[in-house]
């Protein structure tokens, strides 16, 4: 620096504040974006946020909590009128306040099943079919009634009866799958031979188990859609 570009102050030996405020103001752009930089991994306010890493253990691992996570219940909004598939092992839970006795009425046009209240069975001679429905589950939790038809008013059955009857019965103490026979006339039942754990069952009445199951679906009148229909009304 030549003596004409001093500064008064710098002649008399003293610091020029001044100029070292202009000089300072200067670089202060380029020192905060080289401490952003240093403090975003090298990211500049245009860059944005880095992603996140789906991979990243620490996003993966189970929180402490997790155990209180899972402790859900499933919550039965529907329960079917049916006999288990031939794929599927089933439990029937024992006690006679899990089963029933009654009569029901098959709609066989379009696949359906009615509960009949007891007042209106003589209505219904010949179409009331007397059922033992068992409360049932599958190894997935789901819950169902399993209707095995029982002899009729004239004591008569048959060996499909008999032997869905008997495997039902047999699902009260262990885990079993069935399937028809064709050529036998009944029903083949096969055991599970590993160790499955015992059914949970779901913390509601058999009572509203059959609500469930047969709500919008009860004969209880005498006016009732389908005992008009079987009239010709």
């Amino acid at each position: 620096m030549t003596k004409n570009n001093l500064s008064d102050a710098e002649l008399n030996g003293q610091p020029d504040t001044h100029n070292a405020t202009q000089r300072d103001g200067a670089d202060a752009p380029a020192a905060a974006a080289d401490h952003f930089s240093r403090a975003t991994g090298g990211l500049t306010s245009n860059s944005g946020p880095a992603p996140a890493d789906p991979f990243d253990p620490d996003s993966l691992r189970l929180s402490q909590n997790f155990s209180a996570m899972a402790a859900v219940r499933k919550v039965l909004t529907v329960v079917s009128c049916r006999k288990p598939n031939r794929h599927e092992f089933v439990r029937a839970r024992p006690g006679e306040d899990w089963r029933l006795e009654t009569g029901m009425f098959e709609d066989r046009v379009n696949r359906d099943v009615y509960l009949v209240a007891r007042a209106l069975w003589p209505e219904l001679v010949g179409e009331v079919v007397p059922v033992c429905l068992f409360t049932t589950i599958n190894r997935q939790g789901d819950v169902f009634l399993w209707p095995c038809k029982l002899p009729g008013t004239d004591g008569r059955s048959n060996t499909w009866n008999e032997s869905a009857l008997a495997a039902a019965k047999l699902a009260e103490s262990r885990w079993l799958r069935i399937g028809a026979n064709m050529g036998a006339g009944c029903y083949d039942t096969w055991e599970a031979v590993g160790e499955i754990p015992e059914p949970t069952w779901p913390d509601v009445s058999f009572r509203e188990l059959l609500r469930l199951c047969f709500q919008g679906r009860m004969i209880d009148r005498a006016d009732h859609p389908v005992i008009r229909a079987l009239r010709g009304e």
